[in-house]
C-alpha cells in the first residue's frame, strides 16, 4: 500500500489550492495550452506583439489565438508578447530582450507606438522615425511587420493616464485632432516603409457615433474588455483573411449580442477594405 507523508499531503493540498488563485491559475492555463500545442498537428503561424499597455490589457494578443481556434482556423497561432506599461518603441529598440526576440523567426511582428507619442506631430519625440527603423529591422530579419493603429484619448482624461503634460500640468485641448494625427502619421509610415496597418483606431472612432450598451475605454486611455476584444478580432481578420463572423469565442464579460455586433462591424471593415483595394487595382490597370 502506498504511504504518503503528512508533508506530502500538505504539499498536494497547497498545490491544488494555488491552482485556483489568480496569480497561479494563469500559469496553469499556460501549461495546459503548451501541452495542447505539443499535440496540435496544424502548421504553425508565429506572431510577436511589441508594445505597451494598450497591447497587453486583457491579454489581447492571446485572445487572438482563442478567436482563431474558435473559428476553425487551419493554422496554429503561436503568439508571444513583449509589452510593458508606458514604454515606447525607442525603449524596445534599445532593449536586449526585444532584440533577442526579433532575431527569432516570426511570420508577423506587430508594433504599437506609445499613445503619448501620438498626441500630435509636435509631441512625437521621434517616435515615427523609431517606428520606421524597427519596421526595417523586422523586414531585414525576414518577418512581416504590421502596425497596431490605436485610438485617441477621451475628453475625460486627467493627469496620470499616460498622456503628455504641459508646463502647467494640464492637458491641452484637441482629442479629435489626436485621431487625425494618428491616422495621418500611420498612413505616412505605410507609404514610406510598406508596412501593413491594422487600423483598430478607425473602427474604434466609428463606433463612438453608434448606439451601444458598452464602453470601449476602461478609463480615458486604456481599452475595456470590449476594446481589447475589438482589437483581437481585427488582428484575427488581418492574420487569417477569413470571415470574422465565423468566430465563436467571446470573453465572459462580453454579452453575446455585443460580441456579434463587434464581429459584424469588423467583418464589414475588411469587406470594404477589400473592395477599395480591388477598385484601386482596377484604376491602375485601366491607365
Amino acid at each position: 500500500m502506498l504511504k504518503v507523508s503528512r508533508a506530502g499531503v500538505l504539499a498536494i493540498a497547497l498545490a491544488s489550492s494555488l491552482a485556483f488563485l489568480p496569480p497561479f491559475n494563469g500559469m496553469l492555463s499556460d501549461g495546459i495550452r503548451s501541452l495542447k500545442d505539443m499535440l496540435d498537428t496544424r502548421p504553425e503561424q508565429r506572431v510577436l506583439f511589441i508594445g505597451n499597455s494598450r497591447t497587453f490589457y486583457h491579454a489581447m494578443p492571446f485572445m487572438v489565438r482563442s478567436i482563431a481556434d474558435s473559428a476553425g482556423y487551419p493554422e496554429k497561432l503561436h503568439v508571444e508578447m513583449d509589452a510593458q506599461p508606458g514604454v515606447s518603441l525607442a525603449y524596445h529598440l534599445e532593449s536586449g530582450n526585444t532584440q533577442a526576440q526579433l532575431e527569432r523567426r516570426w511570420d508577423h511582428v506587430v508594433l504599437q507606438v506609445l499613445s503619448s507619442d501620438q498626441y500630435s506631430a509636435e509631441k512625437a519625440n521621434g517616435a515615427w522615425d523609431t517606428a520606421a527603423a524597427m519596421i526595417k529591422e523586422v523586414q531585414a530579419n525576414g518577418s512581416s511587420p504590421a502596425m497596431f493603429v490605436t485610438w485617441r484619448y477621451t475628453d475625460q482624461c486627467t493627469q496620470g493616464a499616460g498622456m503628455p503634460q504641459t508646463a502647467t500640468g494640464m492637458m491641452p485641448a484637441g482629442y479629435a485632432n489626436m485621431h487625425v494625427n494618428i491616422q495621418q502619421q500611420h498612413a505616412r509610415l505605410a507609404a514610406l516603409t510598406g508596412v501593413d496597418l491594422v487600423n483598430v483606431g478607425l473602427v474604434w472612432e466609428e463606433l463612438q457615433d453608434r448606439p451601444r450598451d458598452f464602453r470601449l475605454y476602461d478609463d480615458c486611455n486604456h481599452p475595456s474588455i470590449y476594446g481589447s476584444y475589438l482589437s483581437a478580432l481585427m488582428f484575427y481578420g488581418y492574420f487569417s483573411g477569413d470571415e470574422v463572423t465565423d468566430v465563436k469565442f467571446k470573453p465572459d464579460e462580453v454579452s453575446s449580442e455585443d460580441a456579434k455586433m463587434l464581429r459584424t462591424i469588423v467583418s464589414q471593415y475588411f469587406k470594404q477594405k477589400s473592395k477599395d483595394h480591388t477598385a484601386s487595382l482596377e484604376a491602375v490597370t485601366a491607365r
